[in-house]
């Protein structure tokens, strides 16, 4: 694939790469090259693998909120959950400055502050989607951008594990999510079109720097340990709740190593995705997802709470790190 600064990029088999000023030329495997608008469309040579490029001229920024002005924040958080906006706001009210303002477009806006790693200080916004599914936290995401012009945006709560080594209480940090609702429904079954989007590259380093310098396993007060994760999760509007899910095995040829699956960060990589050209926009998104089940016939709420809770307290350790200058 050709860049539009003229470099030259090597995509592998797992799906859609998000980085900025990706270029709008590629030839696949089989030698075909499928555009769409201001994008370019790969049907790789793993059957219902697609990855999508955003391609064309560059969108201007576009406008900024007087609050955004007033008062931006190096990372935004969405959760969707009352259990994770509950587990959330505990952990803003041990920092500095917690405040709450309501929202123009409507939602609850909890903000604070904590030092990064420099000293200096990362200013955090969080707000709780209107309902669940990748379209409302799609919308979200966009608010919360406009409002707020975090240079991060990290998706917090709660998934079911998928992976062999995942347990109910371990936190998953997804570096990759992988969309299984696009699919063709015919005679001879059910095929999916699944997209995989990784994180942008700067921020993929700030998730080795925070890995090679914190513990992967934690104890969280009053709990029993748990493990932090970092992979790929599923990721759509279709709850999961059989082991035997089509879905999950789906997922699983599509790439071994996912460990979870949720239903709203494909709604948030799409949309970073769609505006990953503009100059004021965020550098990149996170999902940080605590275990609550293991998406299957015991599927419950029992553990969203102490899932949630773990969710938000690896947050916090990881914000120091995404503090980024602004140009």
């Amino acid at each position: 694939m050709t860049s539009g600064d003229g470099g030259v990029h090597n995509i592998g088999d797992q799906g859609l790469i998000a980085g900025r000023d990706m270029g709008a030329s590629m030839t696949s495997g089989d030698g075909g090259v499928h555009n769409a608008g201001d994008h370019v469309t790969y049907h790789g040579p793993v059957a219902g693998r697609d990855m999508v490029f955003g391609g064309g001229p560059a969108a201007a920024p576009g406008p900024r909120s007087h609050a955004a002005a007033a008062g931006c924040a190096d990372v935004g958080i969405l959760t969707i959950l009352d259990e994770e906006i509950r587990a959330v706001i505990g952990e803003l009210r041990r920092m500095s400055g917690y405040h709450e303002r309501r929202l123009p477009h409507g939602p609850l806006a909890r903000t604070a502050r904590t030092a990064g790693h420099d000293g200096r200080p990362v200013r955090i916004a969080a707000v709780q989607t209107l309902t669940r599914g990748t379209e409302s936290a799609a919308e979200a995401y966009r608010g919360l951008v406009a409002e707020f012009d975090p240079s991060t945006v990290l998706l917090v709560g709660v998934a079911g594990g998928v992976g062999d080594t995942v347990e109910v209480g371990d936190v998953v940090l997804s570096d990759e999510v992988i969309s299984y609702d696009a699919r063709r429904e015919g005679a001879d079954g059910v095929h999916r079109r699944g997209q995989a989007q990784a994180v942008a590259a700067g921020l993929g380093h700030r998730l080795n720097d925070f890995f090679a310098a914190t513990p992967a396993v934690r104890q969280s007060p009053g709990d029993r340990s748990f493990r932090m994760h970092r992979g790929p999760i599923g990721s759509g509007n279709a709850v999961v709740t059989d082991a035997a899910s089509e879905i999950r095995r789906w997922l699983r040829t599509f790439h071994e190593k996912v460990l979870a699956v949720e239903t709203e960060a494909a709604g948030v990589a799409r949309s970073f995705h769609e505006n990953v050209q503009r100059d004021s926009g965020p550098r990149g998104w996170l999902t940080v997802r605590g275990i609550s089940d293991t998406a299957d016939s015991d599927k419950g709420h029992d553990h969203h709470a102490v899932a949630a809770r773990h969710a938000a307290e690896v947050t916090t350790l990881l914000v120091p790190f995404l503090r980024f200058d602004r140009s």
